[in-house]
């Protein structure tokens, strides 16, 4: 939730400042409030990058939180931090400008975004779904991230180790030590090792 609201109150922040860089005349509420009216070009430009900088934070918090799975998990868990910072940094910034409105404004909206994603940042990590290959060569199983197609199959270098895994459990089929098929299954990813919360349901 506190993902979603995150997201929710930096969309207004990412319309404002494209508002700014399309031309409009609100230049006291950003860039310390040196220019009242339209900004000139290069704040118009550094606006328009920012949005470019607030798309990227909000996939970072949403890919935190589970609700999307575009990077890695050891990436996301890094980036809200560095999200936080960045806005634990602007409530310093906009409660010391010389500008009424970016004290009175800016600084409560970046407030709430640097507690937002604090609580997000301290969440456990979301379980979501896994679908693919899991494979176990005598190490230990693996979730393949690429499958190397040979008798018996191969996971590709950077497979995550899979805990809370019982062959026992799930179909399989087996080559002498090595036993593998296709699944579907819920659970966390957590520093390259992904551990089972559900039972695994085999896809063929």
């Amino acid at each position: 939730m506190a993902a979603i609201i995150f997201v929710a109150v930096l969309s207004l922040l990412l319309l404002f400042q494209l508002a700014l860089a399309l031309g409009a005349p609100w230049g006291r509420f950003a860039w310390g409030g040196q220019h009242p009216g339209v900004l000139p070009q290069g704040h118009r430009i550094a606006s328009a990058f920012s949005i470019l900088l607030y798309g990227f934070m909000a996939i970072v918090v949403l890919n935190r939180a589970g609700f999307l799975v575009v990077l890695s998990d050891s990436f996301s868990r890094v980036g809200i931090w560095v999200v936080f910072t960045i806005f634990a940094l602007g409530v310093v910034l906009n409660a010391i400008s010389r500008s009424k409105p970016e004290r009175y404004v800016m600084a409560p909206m970046a407030l709430v975004l640097a507690a937002l994603a604090l609580v997000t940042a301290l969440s456990p990590a979301a379980e979501r779904l896994f679908s693919g290959m899991v494979l176990d060569n005598g190490s230990g199983p693996v979730f393949c991230t690429t499958v190397m197609e040979s008798y018996s199959p191969q996971c590709g270098r950077g497979s995550p180790s899979v805990h809370g895994w019982d062959w026992n459990d799930v179909a399989h089929e087996q080559s002498q030590a090595t036993r593998w098929s296709e699944y579907s299954f819920t659970a966390v990813h957590e520093d390259h090792t992904i551990i089972v919360v559900d039972a695994a349901v085999p896809l063929r």
